[in-house]
């Protein structure tokens, strides 16, 4: 195995709450307090090293949906993302309800020489919301989060077994809060510009009567409960308020979520339609002032990538979701102003955030061969060396031909600034230069 030496860089580990310059050394996978003398030298002058991201929500399409992506396209693109490890939606076809599925996932991960792939598992069998799955078989092979994607569990008996059994196994679940029977069949923020457009519109209420839902069956069952990817102002007061009673619940929120609301649908633009809907003025700023206050724990990518096709229909039928990875790095980097944040505290959002929302007592075996500890997720010496090198001056690749991920279903395609597209004067900068995955640099390259 190569052994690595980075000189100069700027290191940020929030892990030990430590920013300042400091050579690293890597040897056996390792993090080590020193090297050989033939260790290949990396000059990291004018870079960040910090520990590899961790995307909690991401979909990568295969199995079954190759055309909008694959595994090795997707987990390629997520190293330009700086993201070293990926948990992966389980709606995929088939459906992640089996260890042959998830091992499928896993193998097809590790021939694509991209970032770590984690399949979560589905909750119910086949996501259809009447029988739970084995979770407890998954989870030991691997499926460290039991998720139902975007579906909804419409009965509450299923939802309470599925948060019983999850509890008696210290299985952390993750759903996304939406009553279907208020979000109907809407497609945008139910607000004055979507009844202007005349589109079907999401109110706020379908996410937060499911929240109030999913934190009382919390009270009774006390399991790990993950609410992913929130959008409204009242789900954070929600949240915030289920925190200070002591719940075991953790949240997240989408990085385009911190940036658009609903006032980019204008104009019927479809690489504006999300599964989770970009909402108001005032609930972008919640979620903001959530980032900061901590009520969300962590920032995911919400990656969705989308054929061509799936974008020509009209905005209610088009695919739902944006291509995110490779436009996430210099979102990311532009949060410490935006936010008034220092940048380690908004690189925790995207390492010891996830890796203490899934963490557990043991080492977890994520991939032959290929282990990385969540208990304690940073530049430690003698941890696992899961790192990237940031250049956070450099002109982001965002032209079409740049993008790594097959999804060019993004409305960030060609800018250098978000002033064009929401009225904010927020540069965009910043490249992933490396990417170290248990010791091996991999290529982030196009």
């Amino acid at each position: 195995m190569t052994h690595l030496r980075i000189d100069n860089a700027r290191v940020i580990d929030p892990a030990n709450v430590f920013d300042d310059n400091r050579t690293l050394y890597i040897c056996d996978g390792k993090l080590t307090d020193t090297c050989d003398h033939d260790a290949h030298v990396i000059d990291a002058t004018g870079l960040i090293a910090c520990p590899g991201f961790i995307d909690l929500y991401a979909r990568l399409r295969e199995p079954g949906f190759s055309r909008k992506g694959t595994i090795e396209s997707e987990s390629r693109a997520a190293l330009k993302a700086g993201f070293t490890t990926v948990f992966c939606a389980p709606d995929t076809q088939p459906v992640i309800d089996s260890t042959a599925t998830a091992e499928l996932i896993k193998q097809k991960a590790l021939a694509a020489n991209g970032a770590r792939v984690v399949p979560m598992s589905a909750l119910t069998a086949g996501l259809e919301g009447t029988r739970l799955s084995e979770m407890a078989t998954l989870y030991k092979s691997g499926c460290l989060i039991a998720s139902h994607a975007d579906q909804p569990i419409d009965d509450t008996g299923v939802l309470l077994s599925a948060m019983e059994y999850a509890s008696s196994f210290n299985i952390p679940i993750m759903i996304r809060p939406i009553d279907p029977a208020i979000a109907g069949n809407g497609c945008a923020h139910a607000g004055s510009i979507a009844t202007r457009l005349g589109l079907p519109g999401i109110p706020v209420a379908a996410e937060a009567v499911a929240l109030a839902r999913l934190i009382e069956l919390c009270k009774s069952t006390g399991c790990r409960l993950h609410l992913s990817r929130l959008s409204s102002a009242r789900s954070i007061e929600l949240v915030r308020n289920a925190k200070q009673l002591g719940l075991p619940i953790t949240a997240d929120v989408g990085i385009h979520h911190l940036y658009f609301t609903h006032e980019q649908i204008d104009g019927f633009d479809v690489n504006y339609h999300s599964a989770v809907p970009f909402r108001s003025i005032e609930d972008r700023e919640a979620l903001r002032e959530g980032v900061r206050d901590g009520t969300i724990d962590s920032i995911c990518s919400d990656h969705a990538p989308h054929d061509t096709d799936s974008k020509l229909a009209p905005f209610p039928s088009s695919g739902a979701g944006l291509s995110a990875f490779d436009a996430f790095t210099p979102l990311l980097m532009s949060l410490p102003d935006l936010l008034n944040m220092s940048l380690i505290d908004v690189i925790a959002k995207v390492t010891t955030g996830p890796a203490r929302i899934i963490a557990t007592q043991a080492k977890l075996i994520t991939a032959k061969n290929d282990a990385f500890n969540t208990e304690h997720y940073s530049l430690d010496i003698g941890t696992n060396a899961d790192l990237i090198l940031i250049d956070p001056s450099a002109a982001p690749l965002l032209d079409a031909p740049d993008f790594i991920s097959q999804g060019h279903n993004s409305p960030l395609i060609g800018l250098n600034s978000l002033e064009a597209c929401t009225g904010e004067d927020v540069p965009l900068q910043g490249q992933v230069r490396h990417s170290i995955v248990s010791g091996t640099v991999k290529s982030v390259d196009a």
